[in-house]
C-alpha cells in the first residue's frame, strides 16, 4: 500500500489521516473504480477482540468492475481493514459485522456441509425457552460453520407467521428477524453482537471492582 498505516488510533484529530489510508487500501481493492470520497466516520472501541484497538468506519459509494454503483462499508484503524457491502446495516451493525468477521478469520471459521443436521428439535427447544407456546410453522437448514471441533448452525425458521434467523447446534443460541440479510452475514452479525455483550459486561465488571476495591470483589467469589 502506498500510503502508511497511522500510528496513531483514528479519533477527530486523526481522522484525515485514516481517510487517506483507507482510499489507499480501497484503490487496492477496486482499482480505477475506487471510490474518491468517504461519508462520516462513525469511531468504536475494537479492543473486543485481542490485538485490534479504535477503529473507524465509514461509508463509500463504488462501482465495483465498472458496473452499477453500489453503496459499502470500509473499516480501518488499529485493525485489519476490510471493507463490505452496505447490506442495509447501521453503522452500529456494519460494526459488529467486522468482529464477527475478524473473529471467523483469526480462528478460521469455515462454512461447511450440515447434510446430516436436523435444527428443528434445537429450536423447539429455544422456542420453549423465549417463547413458549409460539407455534414452529417451519425449519430448515440455512448455513453450517466449523469452529474448531465445534458446528454452528443457521437455520431459516418461521415462528407463528414471523420469518426468522435461529442460531442453533453449537452456536450461542439466538434469533434475528433479518431475514434480509443472506445467512452468512446474520451470522457474523451475531457473533459481533456477542463478542461486544461480553466486552461490556467484562468492562462493568471491571468498574464495579474497583469502586468497590478487593473486598467487594472477594465477596461475590
Amino acid at each position: 500500500m502506498s500510503v502508511e498505516r497511522p500510528n496513531t488510533p483514528p479519533d477527530a484529530a486523526t481522522l484525515p489521516l485514516w481517510r487517506e489510508f483507507a482510499l489507499a487500501y480501497l484503490r487496492e481493492q477496486f482499482g480505477p473504480h475506487a471510490p474518491r470520497e468517504l461519508g462520516e466516520a462513525a469511531f468504536f472501541d475494537g479492543a473486543v477482540l485481542e490485538g485490534d484497538g479504535r477503529v473507524a468506519v465509514l461509508p463509500f459509494t463504488a462501482a465495483p468492475g465498472g458496473g452499477e454503483s453500489a453503496e459499502f462499508w470500509v473499516v480501518v484503524g488499529q485493525t485489519e481493514p476490510n471493507y463490505y457491502p452496505r447490506w442495509g446495516l447501521s453503522v452500529d451493525d456494519a460494526f459488529r459485522v467486522h468482529l464477527g468477521t475478524r473473529f471467523m478469520l483469526v480462528l478460521g471459521v469455515a462454512q461447511t456441509d450440515g447434510h446430516d443436521y436436523d435444527p428443528r428439535d434445537d429450536v423447539l427447544r429455544m422456542l420453549a425457552q423465549v417463547a413458549p407456546g409460539e407455534a414452529l410453522d417451519s425449519v430448515s437448514l440455512a448455513a453450517m460453520f466449523r469452529v474448531g471441533d465445534q458446528r454452528h448452525a443457521v437455520a431459516r425458521v418461521c415462528v407463528g407467521g414471523v420469518e426468522a434467523y435461529a442460531m442453533t447446534a453449537d452456536c450461542p443460541p439466538g434469533f434475528s428477524t433479518r431475514v434480509d440479510l443472506a445467512p452468512h452475514v446474520v451470522y457474523r452479525l451475531h457473533l459481533g453482537s456477542l463478542l461486544l455483550m461480553e466486552h461490556e459486561d467484562e468492562r462493568r465488571a471491571a468498574r464495579r471492582d474497583s469502586r468497590e476495591g478487593p473486598a467487594g470483589a472477594l465477596r461475590r467469589m
